[in-house]
């Protein structure tokens, strides 16, 4: 694994990278995504450069995507934040929060698909190893 800068890595999260049009980090972003401000506490360098590259093979199954369909018709595309027998609670792409009585689904099917395109599609290796330092970085503690 190549690390990089953290400094500009977060630069290149903020800005090229426009992840922060999916995920959050110490309270600024978006919620349609995982929150990662303790991402570096929880994943080494390996698995992070994993998701960063190849977001579907090492999206964890908590963060697949959901799709329901209400028997109105209403169909509701967001990512699970809670789920039990009966109902499940998902942030939706507008970022409100629902929560869904699976008797009143028509459908309700997890994605196999990560939303989130491979970093190289947009950022070259030392950008992607500056954006992985930076991740990296995250503890939680600011």
């Amino acid at each position: 694994v190549t690390l990089g800068d953290a400094g500009r890595g977060q630069a290149i999260f903020e800005g090229k990278g426009d992840c922060t049009s999916c995920h959050r980090i110490m309270g600024n972003g978006s919620r349609l995504a995982p929150d990662l401000s303790t991402i570096g506490a929880i994943r080494g360098a390996g698995a992070l450069r994993a998701s960063l590259l190849d977001p579907t093979g090492s999206m964890l199954p908590a963060n697949r995507p959901v799709r329901a369909v209400t028997r109105g018709g209403e169909v509701i595309n967001g990512r699970r934040l809670n789920e039990d027998t009966y109902t499940i609670q998902l942030i939706d792409e507008n970022e409100r929060l629902r929560s869904l009585d699976k008797a009143d689904l028509r459908e309700l099917a997890a994605g196999t698909t990560s939303p989130m395109p491979p970093a190289t599609d947009v950022l070259d290796e030392q950008e992607v190893a500056d954006v992985l330092t930076y991740l990296l970085s995250l503890k939680g503690l600011d």
